[in-house]
């Protein structure tokens, strides 16, 4: 089988007979690995969404018992 002096020399055709550097299943494999970086972005956003809910809701119960601490101190103390 003869050798593709194209390929030899990393030159590739791609589905749409475009002349290309990349090997196509590594082109393929490029393409999925962006999709599924931006998936990943796209979930730590929302990560970031429901840990800052959180935080926002454990400080406001943090403030309503240190209120309560400062009325049972204050009934004790008078």
């Amino acid at each position: 089988m003869a050798k593709d002096p194209l390929a030899e020399a990393g030159l590739h055709f791609d589905e749409l007979n475009k002349l290309r550097v990349l090997e196509p299943d590594v082109s393929q494999k490029t393409v999925e690995l962006k999709e599924e970086c931006e998936d990943f972005v796209d979930k730590i956003g929302q990560f970031q969404k429901i840990v800052g809910g959180l935080i926002e809701l454990v400080d406001e119960l943090a403030k309503e018992a240190e209120t309560e601490k400062m009325k049972v101190c204050s009934c004790i103390f008078k």
